[in-house]
């Protein structure tokens, strides 16, 4: 695909950006936007040019979570089978699908997260590896305020059960500097500031040793909450595949020379 309604998406040197792009709905997520963001990280993760991705949006605010307007479109239709939790999880063009691809995606994947990223989008916000916030930033999961249930989001990773626990009962947001402060964003910024700074780590990832940072990726979300024996073993599997790669040769190289490594993504 490569008519897209609802998103951007544009290679920028090694930087493969994805904007979502309905800023008129708080660039909430429906059917055909799942489709095209799936789409688009398809092809970044296809493209041997591409060596790492910014996931940002278009407008005032991230993503407001899903269209409970209309999650439908012409020609993208929300199926519907008789397991509504596979339904939930799996379904076509969800959003926890994209999350999914997200997390086994083998590149480095930078949020540029401004105003809400509520429910779906911080879901989203939260399935990028590194996260740099607008100060205007707000995450937030109001599943409740709607008389809804929730679960962990993605939370367990990053702080403790009562946050967690305080975040799903009252659907209250959180801002930029909490967010900071537990360590659900890496960077806060001035808006005006955003898109440049995340610009900056992500070309600074993209000139890292692409498929060495994927298998550290695939290996730390892969131990991760497991036994010590068991995250050791990722983390030799992927000494052991990253010790044949082009760029661990060359940052051997540059380690005996005392010189920077020029590193090629093979």
């Amino acid at each position: 695909m490569t008519d897209y309604e609802t998103i951007l998406f544009e290679k920028i040197g090694r930087v493969g950006k994805i904007t979502l792009n309905r800023p008129e709905r708080l660039n909430a997520v429906n059917v055909r936007l799942g489709h095209e963001l799936l789409d688009a990280l398809a092809q970044c993760e296809a493209d041997g040019e591409i060596r790492c991705i910014v996931l940002g949006a278009a407008g005032r605010s991230f993503c407001a979570g899903d269209d409970l307007h209309g999650m439908e479109t012409p020609g993208f239709e929300r199926p519907q089978g008789p397991d509504g939790v596979k339904n939930y999880v799996h379904g076509e063009n969800r959003w926890t699908v994209a999350v999914q691809a997200m997390r086994r995606l083998p590149k480095p994947i930078v949020g540029s997260i401004r105003g809400h990223a509520y429910g779906a989008g911080f879901n989203l916000a939260m399935g990028t590896d590194i996260r740099v916030a607008s100060e205007t930033a707000k995450f937030a999961i109001p599943f409740v305020k709607r008389g809804m249930a929730t679960g962990v989001n993605q939370l367990h990773y990053h702080v403790g059960l009562g946050v967690t626990l305080e975040m799903a009962f009252t659907g209250e947001p959180i801002d930029a500097d909490r967010a900071e402060r537990l360590g659900l964003v890496n960077q806060v910024v001035p808006d005006e500031q955003l898109e440049e700074a995340t610009m900056t780590f992500a070309e600074q990832l993209a000139g890292g040793p692409t498929q060495s940072i994927g298998l550290t990726k695939a290996a730390i979300y892969k131990g991760w909450g497991k036994d010590l024996d068991t995250t050791f073993d990722y983390q030799a599997v992927a000494q052991a595949f990253a010790g044949q790669t082009q760029d661990r040769e060359e940052g051997r190289k540059a380690f005996l020379e005392k010189r920077d490594p020029e590193f090629k993504g093979r």
